[in-house]
């Protein structure tokens, strides 16, 4: 907005941060400076004229907290024709494989049980999954932790001695 169209008494949003807010226009110097109050009370001066926008009061005003159009809730959504690991989920062409899945791969061609470290050297060596972390094992081995906690008896691997995993089933 240019300064020669902001008018004392008119109502304009200000953006504040990543919010807009309603403010009024008490006061525009000659020097450019515009005084505004926020509808709480709070007076406000704006230094540049582009920060306002035209507010337009033909709209309904919404109760304060009122969900709105631009402030639906928050949802998470797989991108469209996305693999989210779903069981049956087709794998995408070319798609790198997880640090777990290439565990199975390895675990399936050894056919006995394994510790992290045999199974990500493994990983490394056959080039199934890249890495510049510094504790790929670690990282192997809460994940194979993880997921015999949260299946269960439907889990893919199963804990035989310590620190050793054996494919289940």
């Amino acid at each position: 907005m240019r300064l020669e169209n902001v008018k004392a008494g008119e109502t304009y949003m200000l953006k504040v941060g990543k919010n807009p807010v309603q403010v009024t226009v008490k006061a525009v110097d000659e020097k450019g400076k515009i005084t505004v109050t926020t509808a709480g009370g709070k007076t406000i001066t704006v230094a540049d004229a582009g920060r306002l926008a035209v507010h337009h009061t033909n709209a309904p005003q919404a109760a304060k907290g009122a969900m709105t159009k631009a402030a639906a809730p928050k949802t998470t959504k797989a991108a469209s024709g996305r693999d989210v690991g779903q069981k049956g989920a087709p794998r995408g062409e070319g798609k790198r494989l997880g640090l777990v899945d290439a565990a199975i791969q390895v675990m399936k061609a050894a056919g006995k049980p394994m510790n992290c470290q045999e199974v990500v050297k493994a990983i490394l060596e056959q080039k199934l999954w890249v890495t510049e972390g510094r504790t790929p094992s670690a990282t192997l081995y809460s994940s194979i932790l993880r997921e015999i906690q949260k299946k269960g008896a439907e889990a893919r691997f199963k804990k035989v001695d310590r620190g050793q995993f054996a494919l289940a089933g």
